[in-house]
């Protein structure tokens, strides 16, 4: 009712269910700059000067006294410009949106006994996972969830991959390849008392075309890996050096972890993050209508041409905030709120 009444727009309704549904801290951060407003308002900046053009378009097409040589507004380029670049600079946001709304998976891996179930057990803050120094201990996959800086990943702790000759084990490790394959993230976790070893190599091998965080573990133990011979395997990575027992780097690597999800630092995340594909769409729509004014205005082609192009950019904003949403698509937007009796 209170869109009907237009007293909100139809981003501060979504909102309204983003509140509900919100996944980490990061997310009812999100949603509540939304209810309150923030998309709304920078959508409807974005139509208000698209509409400043257009008006002005208009009034040269309805007074002039040729067909198309009058010359462009002032700063109508310039305008459009900004308006394009604000749009891109929403649409940048779209990939932690998604991370955001969904979630993401990272997958904990390493051969066995290197500390995996350590790790998991320091990133949650709890004693998840059954830890001692028998390799193997871990034969089956553990899932938890964490929050990252606002993104809930997924961790599961896999079994350590060796050549065993336990059957359970063996189910195991198939186990772990299958989630590596399906993971957003992989957690490579090397022992830093150690040299790599065989099975560190053929991890090392097989995780190579995948996002990977490598982490040297046992940091509170004198260091032995050969640091050369790691850097030759992981030429455009760096290992972040950690341990999970006493806590050293953790910090570090929830930083990390999260960086490459997004590719930015935590404390640059934006207060607007577009987290509907409805509004992706729609402002990828809006981006191209602009182009193909932007062009048209460059090669001086007539204005109603720009203007075509101008009132398409306007439906597609219109779309977000509701001023031209069709009846189809508010019905599947409200249909997602469950009304108490």
């Amino acid at each position: 009712r209170a869109f009907l009444n237009n007293r909100i727009d139809l981003t501060q309704a979504e909102a309204l269910m983003g509140l509900m549904t919100a996944r980490t801290s990061r997310g009812l951060e999100i949603a509540h700059a939304q209810l309150q407003g923030a998309l709304g308002r920078r959508i409807e900046a974005f139509r208000q000067t698209l509409i400043e053009i257009l008006a002005t378009l208009e009034a040269a097409i309805d007074f002039s006294e040729d067909d198309g040589g009058h010359a462009p507004p002032d700063g109508a380029a310039a305008q459009l410009r900004d308006v394009a670049d604000g749009i891109r600079e929403l649409l940048s946001t779209c990939k932690e949106g998604a991370m955001i709304r969904k979630g993401v998976s990272a997958v904990i891996i390493g051969r066995a006994n290197v500390g995996k179930s350590s790790l998991l057990n320091r990133l949650l803050g709890e004693n998840r996972a059954i830890v001692t120094a028998l390799p193997g201990t871990t034969r089956d996959f553990i899932e938890e969830s964490i929050d990252i800086h606002g993104i809930a990943v997924r961790l599961t702790d896999t079994a350590g991959l060796r050549n065993p000759d336990n059957i359970i084990e063996k189910e195991g490790i198939e186990r772990a390849w299958e989630k590596l394959s399906a993971a957003d993230l992989v957690i490579l976790v090397l022992d830093g008392s150690a040299p790599l070893t065989g099975e560190d190599h053929d991890i090392l091998e097989k995780t190579k075309s995948h996002n990977i965080v490598p982490v040297i573990n046992k940091a509170d133990l004198e260091h032995v890996l050969n640091d050369r011979e790691l850097q030759s395997w992981l030429p455009d990575v760096e290992p972040l050096r950690i341990s999970a027992k006493t806590g050293f780097g953790i910090p570090a690597l929830k930083e990390n972890i999260y960086r490459r999800l997004t590719g930015e630092q935590a404390e640059q995340a934006a207060e607007i993050v577009i987290t509907h594909i409805r509004h992706k769409t729609a402002l990828e729509k809006t981006i191209g209508h602009l182009q193909q004014a932007q062009a048209s205005l460059a090669n001086a082609m007539s204005f109603e041409f720009i203007a075509f192009d101008l009132r398409e950019a306007l439906d597609s904003l219109g779309e977000i905030v509701g001023v031209t949403t069709s009846e189809d698509v508010l019905d599947r937007i409200f249909s997602t709120f469950c009304i108490g009796k």
